[in-house]
């Protein structure tokens, strides 16, 4: 009799605790599924001789492996010589939206390792402000989302 209770007191609990066992991450994971892509357009910008402070937008793209997009993707963004807490000469500003500092209606400067998301497109559109003149630099501006990652080359010459 003991022991057909420990049996039913054990199947009970498995069955209490399958959904939990089986279904830990629902709901909560913001990275896009094994496979998917991001493209960032354009891939390069390289900037020469500016007379001031110069606006760089981009285009980021999350696309399922078939190429149909993945609205409301959370990216990560990030470039070396961009404005962060380690980063004591940043070369650029990242802006949350398009045409930097001179966006109508205002901007928010964000410092590199921001997320976003994208829209219902699964687009998500940024800018960067490069400081000039006189700055030169060459980075890699990169773009994650679980295991997929994009990349766009920033370049500033004199």
């Amino acid at each position: 009799m003991k022991l057909t209770s420990k049996v039913l007191f054990v199947l009970a609990l498995t069955l209490l605790l399958s959904p939990v066992i089986l279904f830990p991450g629902c709901g909560d994971n913001k990275a896009v599924p094994f496979g998917s892509k991001i493209t960032i357009n354009p891939s390069a910008g390289t900037l020469k001789n500016i007379p001031g402070d110069e606006t760089q937008n981009f285009k980021v793209l999350v696309t399922y492996a078939d190429g149909t997009p993945i609205p409301k993707a959370i990216v990560h963004i990030s470039g070396t010589f961009a404005v962060s807490l380690s980063n004591s000469v940043p070369a650029y500003q990242f802006y949350f939206y398009p045409d930097g500092p001179d966006r109508v209606g205002g901007n928010t400067a964000v410092d590199s390792g921001f997320d976003a998301q994208t829209d219902d497109y699964g687009v998500y559109d940024f800018s960067v402000s490069v400081y000039g003149p006189g700055t030169t630099f060459n980075d890699t501006i990169v773009v994650t989302s679980g295991t997929a990652v994009g990349t766009a080359t920033l370049a500033s010459t004199i």
